[in-house]
């Protein structure tokens, strides 16, 4: 189905992304509502837990609705509701049971590898081939001619290079560079973007960096496992995005080729981030039940630390 023909005969339209917001479907998101937005459709936003502090100025002078126990009062069946940058279940509640009851139209629109669900009355649109959920954002409102201006290309532009790492990781960098050069001719401002994204860390930042590089373990000469607990995060008064980063950072490491971050986001409850240069570790997410891209994956856990780094160890040796 045409997804920009179900948007224009929806009564409502209801933008949504993953818990813990990131960049990428962000940017996404109130790219979509600021376009939607300026041609007179009825459109709001709706998340599922708060959006992290360095990604507000995408969302100035926007009403973020929050889903609870009364959201499912608000919808309608002949809602749409988009949800950017996922389409894993668990990683859109209670959003989801609420527009499940309501009988809405579910859209998800995606670039990470397929593994779809039966849900009802849902639509997948998923490109395992672009670089950043944005690109899809942009095909959807080219498609319903609506011009770009500076507020749309800005949340596209900010998609574009906080989940290409600023052109670091391209699927396809010639359509990469083409959708930065119309976003910037359309208003996007890369230096302030990069600085709003990527050059924020603070000196609690840089002094728990100091020790938690003390405390990395390292297999084979090219596997790091990064280990970021709670209470090290209170202690440096960090938050859980704030160090979302780290396991791109180690990536640096000239002989590396896999950083697997495991954050501790409450007891035996953890975030588990992946990435390789190399190798496939999709799979070794989907081994604690998340998903993601063959070299860019995730997962959260309920488990102890470890069980989870008595199954790290198991699939490193394996892959040996």
């Amino acid at each position: 189905m045409n997804i920009s023909s179900l948007v224009k005969g929806a009564k409502k339209i209801w933008l949504s992304t993953h818990i813990s917001a990131d960049g990428d479907g962000l940017g996404s998101e109130m790219a979509l509502y600021f376009a939607l937005k300026k041609n007179g459709y009825d459109v709001s936003v709706i998340h599922n837990d708060p959006i992290p502090p360095r990604y507000e100025f995408l969302t100035y002078g926007v009403e973020i609705l929050a889903a609870n126990e009364s959201t499912g009062q608000k919808f309608s069946k002949d809602d749409v509701c988009i949800i950017f940058d996922t389409h894993d279940p668990k990683l859109c509640q209670p959003l989801l049971e609420h527009l499940l009851k309501a009988d809405v139209q579910i859209v998800f629109i995606d670039h990470h590898v397929s593994d779809k669900t039966n849900l009802p009355r849902t639509i997948y649109l998923i490109d395992e081939n672009a670089s950043c959920t944005g690109e899809l954002a942009l095909e959807i409102i080219e498609s319903m001619e609506i011009p770009l201006d500076v507020n749309v290309a800005t949340c596209l532009y900010a998609s574009l290079i906080f989940d290409t790492q600023n052109f670091k990781n391209m699927r396809s960098p010639v359509k990469i560079f083409d959708m930065a050069k119309k976003l910037v001719l359309a208003g996007a401002d890369h230096k302030t973007l990069n600085r709003s994204l990527f050059e924020n860390w603070t000196i609690n930042k840089f002094n728990y960096l100091s020790k938690l590089i003390k405390n990395v373990t390292y297999k084979n000469n090219d596997t790091a496992i990064i280990c970021i607990s709670k209470k090290d995060l209170t202690e440096y008064n960090l938050s859980s995005d704030e160090v979302s980063d780290l396991v791109d950072l180690f990536m640096g490491l000239k002989n590396l080729n896999v950083s697997i971050v495991i954050r501790e986001e409450a007891e035996q409850f953890f975030k588990l981030s992946f990435r390789s240069r190399k190798n496939e570790i999709l799979s070794w997410a989907r081994e604690f039940g998340g998903g993601g891209h063959l070299h860019s994956a995730g997962a959260w856990v309920k488990a102890t630390e470890a069980q989870i780094i008595d199954k790290l160890n198991f699939l490193i040796q394996k892959s040996s």
